[in-house]
């Protein structure tokens, strides 16, 4: 038998041989790969979400319709990047996480790079399906990686910085690519958005260890399909994915529109539109993240249908404060009529619970599914809330601007109300799933 010692703690640990394969690395060493995979998550979403701050500046130029910008900055990237998520997860479990992660974060980034070459919406549209092709081998690896450095008192927590992630891109991009597009043009946010994750890949690649796996028992992973239907078979799973993805129609539609909404119906500037939606992510948005891994962490030991009806309070808060956001009155400002939306204070109150949901599914499917199984469990949530979050949820927002076009500026507004409601739906499908899920797991 091999041991080691933790540099931390200065406690023996046992190798992958001695069990969980977390037990070969010291804390030090696990807190610099959450590290790296965080910061890989940050330029996953800058570099997916940047075309949420330029929708207005890329609508003008090429005369786009709202439904033409909703396709562009949600289903041409969502379905490339949800279907493919799956074969990919599937090469990362059999072969190489890290590796696959690396190549992945080295393609999208040099794709997006190549958007500021974009001479057309057509030619745009097939870039950021590059980008979306790239991205598909992107979150299952990191949080597949997470599970195997981790113990599972700390996967919660450690998924939940994982998930704060977004959150710092959002502040990156909004704010970041606002400032660039007024002072270069919207080509150059691409550019310089781009390059950076090419440098984080080769980093990556040479300074993480892939962790030993643990023993693959060949029973039930014959196939890809027989894994796909293995997993979604598991009790709850399919609760857990529905929930996922209504969430995430409410969640994207709302996220990737809000700036247009701040520019149109609030007369904000795109770089102050930018800078307090980024301010409201990143710090609504990861202490909720933050909080709800917490939350769960404490009291699914006690009981463990509170892993999904954590998400279930978080979406049931999240809703009004939305809502409120959305139909508050544009002439209430804060400090005059010169001053902040007042509408931006619901904003920010829901941007915490609405961040609870992340971390608390993507633990409960790793906590549910065998070790091989697991990145392509991950794609298959991401599949969910892609094709219905990330696909439908700003198409359909786009789609309904321009059926409610007659009302003027406020088409935006009536749009986001619709599809708002759907998180009532994901509520429920989390507390459908609660009890399975905690059956599942205690046994």
């Amino acid at each position: 038998m091999t041991t080691s010692v933790d540099t931390e703690t200065h406690e023996p640990l046992s190798s992958v041989e001695d069990g969980a394969p977390y037990k070969a690395f010291s804390t030090r060493y696990r807190n610099y790969v959450l590290a790296l995979l965080t910061l890989g998550y940050v330029f996953n979403f800058v570099d997916r979400q940047v075309m949420t701050i330029l929708l207005e500046p890329i609508k003008a130029e090429f005369n786009a319709s709202d439904t033409e910008m909703g396709l562009l900055s949600g289903l041409a990237f969502a379905l490339f990047y949800a279907v493919l998520g799956i074969p990919v997860a599937r090469l990362a479990d059999r072969w190489s996480r890290r590796n696959v992660l690396a190549m992945s974060m080295a393609t999208w980034s040099a794709v997006t790079a190549l958007c500021a070459t974009a001479g057309s919406f057509a030619h745009l549209a097939v870039l950021r399906v590059g980008v979306g092709i790239g991205e598909a081998g992107g979150t299952p690896p990191s949080q597949a990686l997470i599970t195997d450095y981790f113990p599972p008192e700390r996967r919660a927590l450690a998924q939940g910085v994982l998930a704060a992630a977004p959150n710092l891109g959002i502040l990156v991009g909004l704010f970041g690519g606002a400032l660039l597009a007024e002072a270069l043009g919207w080509r150059m946010v691409f550019l310089v958005f781009g390059i950076p994750g090419v440098l984080l890949a080769i980093l990556l690649f040479f300074t993480v260890k892939e962790p030993r796996r643990q023993p693959r028992s060949a029973v039930g992973d014959e196939s890809l399909l027989v894994a796909i239907k293995g997993i979604t078979r598991l009790p709850g799973f399919l609760w857990i994915a529905s929930g996922v993805g209504f969430a995430g129609i409410a969640g994207y539609g709302l996220g990737i529109w809000s700036p247009s909404f701040l520019v149109r119906v609030h007369a904000m500037s795109l770089v102050d539109a930018g800078l307090w939606l980024g301010l409201i992510g990143v710090f609504g948005g990861t202490l909720g993240a933050v909080t709800g891994g917490l939350l769960v962490d404490r009291l699914a030991r006690k009981d463990p249908r509170w892993q999904l009806r954590v998400p279930v309070i978080g979406l049931l808060i999240a809703l009004p404060t939305q809502l409120a956001f959305v139909l508050w009155p544009e002439t209430h400002r804060i400090g005059g009529p010169d001053g902040l939306p007042f509408a931006l204070v619901f904003m920010g109150i829901s941007a915490v619970f609405a961040s609870f949901w992340i971390a608390p599914s993507y633990a409960a499917v790793q906590n549910l599914v065998p070790a091989h199984w697991r990145t392509q469990a991950s794609a298959l949530m991401l599949l969910a809330i892609n094709l219905l979050g990330l696909g439908l949820g700003p198409l359909v927002v786009g789609m309904l601007s321009d059926y409610f076009a007659y009302t003027g500026a406020n088409s935006i507004r009536w749009a986001l109300v619709v599809v708002l409601s759907t998180c009532i739906f994901g509520a429920w499908c989390y507390w459908r799933g609660s009890v399975p899920y905690a059956r599942a797991v205690s046994r």
